[in-house]
């Protein structure tokens, strides 16, 4: 912060309102005459975003470059309280900015600048933009921004409530009700509040509808938007709890309740009739595993966040809505491609910042479909359901990018129902078969491991992503049958090779957390392995750290199977929050470090510590240490540098039928 002048008495109770504001640069000015006004105060935010002529001028007109000067002179000899916009630069150079001018006191006035990029601002463009009165206070509940239509609804003598405390704005009837709200907001949910009424019947002369948001920046909650809406608006008690019924509850987004009705309205928009619009349907991948790990309450925190993640992105034609549990949908109007890839790409660059929770890193990566009006169709229904076919595609191909919808997927991607019919007489119409993919030792470039995966050539659809059918698999139960189809077909192989006198090799089996916990997991594993008179060091139960939430039934199971002499493997280690609580624990004899912290070596120092402490930790404790996902070779390098002892990825090979594997590992 710099100042430049000793007395600012008039400006004393703004001081903290330009270091709170973590959304503008904010520049205070005092005017002198008509046409000449000096430097107070401004916050570094400033120097940043725009460039200055003599950042230790005290004459305005010195201070700012000349072409700055030129357009912002104007600006302050027109009426205040109205948004302008500043432009700066030339040709592909030129960046804009949205201007405030707030008149503070006789000759106090404030300059609040805010960068726009494109149609879409990062943090506040939706509030700036909304038809009611918004007041955003920080956590204390000083006020650091209005919107402008707050600063409309002011009177000429009231035009600024920036750095006043809304607590002592509210008439006393209402205050208790509001810091209830207000300490539930910053918590992380939105609320709303039937009655409320400022002192001096500021913004409102009636008693209004209050609903609160909670403001995030950088992940984090900072403060609380306070939306003024007209209490007419709701007739009755009934009315104001269907307003809040389009509110979700947990995220404080709109709802499903509120897409349908919102879409209803495009629809019969007549200005809207011959425009584009786009649904675009974001779904996070493998959320379950987040909750599994992290438990109910810190689920609903990681969802909150991400959520508010999103909505930063929400400009004035564009909505949010939470659409099931893990599933959200943007809508875009006026859509060009332009705004859909910004859009698509925004939520994408988004996430690749961590969220912090109890100072532990967690990252959410997210599959994308989108569908186009009316090119798609028109009715929500189909639009839903074609942006979810190309999010499956988004799926089988490797997850974390986005697809639009196009008419083939159609053929390829079934609905659930049908696929769930099919796959329930996959074992008897023999259409599931075992991949492989092999374990390079690190050390010597040998192979004596590999790892089953299984794969799906339906009679109907072809060849279907495991990352499509499995989740059906799971829901449906059918997970079970499944995993005890592959024990006994990798069984069935390793009898079938050592009648051929191949060389011994293990092959690890990945187990379903519910094929884990069935009662009688252990005495199947060891009915396979009688079956076909298989050594059991050839066989590796590989679990997940959701598989072992449990502790009691999980030490019981591990037991029993280290007692049968098989080997058990933690998969994706690494990315769940009890992950060195166990490995002291239980019995296991394999880490597999997850394929996320691999693919970023080179990228991130902390990644590398990570795998670092890993490695070590695991060699303190006697356990072998596989590197899952790899593809470059400085990724070998890397991990060999570190001893780590194995390794699979594309860079070795991809997982490869049973037969090829056969000719290329046993046979060649």
């Amino acid at each position: 912060m710099k100042k430049y002048r000793e007395s600012v008495a008039p400006f004393a109770d703004y001081q903290q309102l330009i270091q709170l504001n973590p959304f503008d640069a904010v520049v205070c000015l005092r005017k002198v005459d008509t046409t000449a006004f000096e430097v107070v105060e401004f916050n570094d935010k400033l120097l940043s975003l725009i460039e200055l002529q003599d950042r230790t001028a005290k004459n305005a007109e010195n201070f700012f470059s000349k072409q700055c000067w030129l357009q912002l002179s104007k600006f302050l000899n027109q009426e205040y309280n109205k948004q302008h916009i500043l432009k700066l630069g030339i040709g592909p150079q030129e960046k804009t900015f949205a201007i405030h001018v707030q008149h503070f006191a006789k000759s106090m006035i404030a300059i609040i600048l805010r960068a726009t990029q494109f149609d879409i601002n990062p943090y506040l463009q939706f509030i700036e933009q909304h038809v009611s009165p918004v007041l955003t206070t920080d956590l204390q509940g000083r006020i650091i921004h209005q919107n402008v239509a707050a600063t409309q609804a002011l009177s000429r003598e009231h035009n600024s409530l920036l750095g006043v405390d809304i607590f002592s704005l509210l008439e006393n009837k209402y205050v208790n009700e509001f810091k209830l709200l207000f300490d539930k907001t910053i918590e992380g949910s939105a609320f709303g509040m039937p009655k409320c009424l400022l002192k001096d019947q500021l913004l409102s002369k009636e008693p209004f509808y209050l609903r609160t948001h909670p403001t995030y920046y950088n992940g984090e909650v900072i403060g609380v938007h306070l939306f003024v809406k007209d209490a007419n608006s709701f007739m009755n008690d009934h009315e104001a709890f269907y307003y809040l019924a389009l509110m979700d509850e947990l995220t404080g987004i709109w709802n499903r309740k509120a897409f349908k009705e919102h879409w209803l309205h495009h629809l019969n928009d007549k200005k809207q009739e011959h425009k584009q619009a786009a649904l675009i349907l974001v779904d996070i991948d493998r959320f379950k595993k987040f909750n599994e790990s992290l438990g109910e309450s810190r689920g609903d925190e990681l969802m909150r966040m991400f959520s508010h993640r999103l909505r930063e992105l929400c400009y004035s034609k564009c909505s949010l809505y939470r659409y099931n549990s893990d599933e959200f949908i943007f809508v875009l109007k006026d859509a060009t491609i332009q705004k859909i890839e910004r859009t698509a790409n925004a939520i994408l660059d988004i996430l690749k910042q961590p969220f912090m929770i109890e100072g532990q890193e967690y990252f959410i990566s997210v599959s994308i479909g989108i569908s186009l009006s009316p090119a798609d169709g028109k009715d929500l229904e189909t639009l839903v359901r074609k942006a979810d076919k190309a999010l499956f595609s988004v799926k089988e191909h490797g997850r974390s990018h986005y697809r639009y919808y196009r008419e083939d997927m159609t053929a390829i991607f079934p609905n659930e129902a049908l696929m769930e019919a099919h796959l329930r007489r996959a074992i008897e119409f023999n259409e599931l078969s075992l991949h492989l993919q092999p374990q390079m030792d690190l050390a010597n470039n040998s192979i004596n491991s590999f790892e089953a995966l299984l794969r799906w050539n339906n009679r109907k659809f072809g060849f279907v992503s495991p990352a499509q059918f499995i989740p059906i698999a799971e829901a449906s139960g059918l997970i079970i049958e499944i995993g005890d189809w592959i024990i006994d077909e990798v069984c069935r192989y390793q009898r079938e090779w050592q009648t051929k006198g191949y060389r011994p090799v293990r092959i690890a089996v990945n187990i379903s957390p519910k094929q884990f916990r069935k009662e009688n997991f252990a005495r199947k594993i060891k009915e396979a392995l009688k079956k076909y008179d298989v050594p059991p060091e050839l066989l590796e139960v590989e679990i997940t750290e959701s598989s072992m939430t449990n502790v009691h039934e999980t030490f019981s199971i591990l037991t029993e199977l280290k007692q049968l002499g098989v080997y058990v493997s933690v998969d994706d280690f690494g990315t769940g929050y009890s992950s060195l609580s166990y490995l002291k624990r239980y019995p296991i004899d394999i880490i597999k470090i997850d394929q996320s912290f691999i693919a970023d070596i080179a990228k991130d120092d902390k990644n590398e510590a990570i795998i670092k402490a890993i490695i070590s930790m695991s060699h303190n404790l006697g356990l072998e240490v596989i590197a899952e996902g790899i593809e470059e070779p400085t990724q070998v390098d890397f991990l060999k540098r570190h001893r780590c002892q194995k390794g699979q990825g594309y860079l070795y090979n991809k997982p490869l039928p049973v037969e090829t594997i056969v000719q290329q590992y046993f046979v060649s």
